[in-house]
């Protein structure tokens, strides 16, 4: 195998069981504010959507996915000519610089930190990161972890990850007929991380190049309805936003300085990321650290009057 021009380190979190039973307390009272991902649990008219594919299980999706993309068209406001489908937005960002980029090429990712995939998918496709006449430009709009909704980069062709888009309101869906090609995914404000949906939105011909160099079912037909029925009735994020605010007020009054978001989560800037990490851990409260603060999701204000009432402690 070729070596890999960066070290490569898992952007996963141990499972709920291992963090159980590291700090000696029941499965139960773990409480993940580390994934971004909604705190409700599946509609029943989600679960009741599986029912009839689970009939088809045994076949291929021949023909592709083509009622799941009419429906992200209209959702998005895009032609299904324009939309490549990916399992997450993890396969998108392999697919996407690995079609751009190859070894001795150049990316750029834009804002620090941002998502360590960017990184890790530039690395496996041979190339290096580089702001000096780079062949792709990445950036997470709003920005994660930070929850920041900065500017666009100038640069073309450039992809603009819109995972946390739902919460966000700003997309730059209007600019992929302009070298921009937009991300997003059923992980966030869809409830769906487990099913891994994500698709991408491209001027058509990019978009068609794109769909040569995917695999031809990317998607599990599961995965595939369960999209098609969030689609159906999209989510309503207002609780999220108003729970965001009400946490970061908290936050104020306990003395931290929560940066501004535009997500689900808050970035808490603190001195010893590690450190403080740890010590919630061993109250099963688990967060996500990063370079120069710790990243918390949003979820109810039961659970997060917990993580509170540990911050203040």
């Amino acid at each position: 195998m070729r070596p890999l021009g960066g070290t490569i380190e898992s952007y996963d979190a141990p499972s709920t069981e291992e963090i159980a039973r590291r700090v000696g307390l029941p499965v139960e009272q773990i409480i993940r504010f580390d994934g971004n991902t909604s705190p409700q649990a599946l509609p029943s008219t989600r679960a009741e959507a599986l029912t009839e594919e689970l009939g088809r299980i045994h076949t291929y999706p021949h023909g592709g996915y083509p009622e799941l993309e009419r429906a992200i068209a209209g959702y998005a406001g895009v032609a299904p000519e324009n939309i490549v489908l990916g399992a997450g937005a993890d396969d998108l960002i392999l697919l996407l610089t690995r079609s751009f980029a190859g070894p001795g090429d150049r990316v750029s990712i834009a804002n620090d930190p941002t998502y360590p995939m960017f990184a890790i998918s530039v690395w496996v496709a041979g190339a290096e990161i580089s702001d000096d006449d780079p062949v792709l430009t990445i950036c997470c709009r709003p920005n994660n972890p930070t929850g920041e909704l900065g500017e666009l980069p100038a640069a073309r062709p450039l992809v603009v990850d819109e995972a946390y888009f739902e919460y966000a309101g700003s997309s730059a869906v209007d600019l992929i007929e302009d070298g921009v090609i937009v991300m997003r995914t059923f992980s966030k404000a869809f409830g769906l991380a487990g099913a891994r949906v994500g698709y991408a939105l491209a001027g058509r011909d990019v978009a068609a190049e794109l769909n040569k160099r995917q695999h031809p079912a990317p998607l599990s037909t599961l995965s595939a309805a369960l999209a098609l029925a969030g689609l159906a009735a999209p989510p309503d994020v207002t609780p999220i936003l108003e729970e965001r605010e009400r946490v970061a007020a908290r936050l104020r009054e306990l003395g931290f300085e929560p940066l501004p978001s535009h997500a689900n989560f808050l970035y808490l800037p603190v001195d010893d990321p590690k450190s403080e990490y740890d010590g919630l851990l061993e109250s099963g409260l688990a967060v996500r650290p990063v370079r120069g603060g710790i990243r918390i999701t949003i979820r109810t204000q039961e659970d997060d009057d917990r993580l509170l009432r540990q911050l203040q402690s």
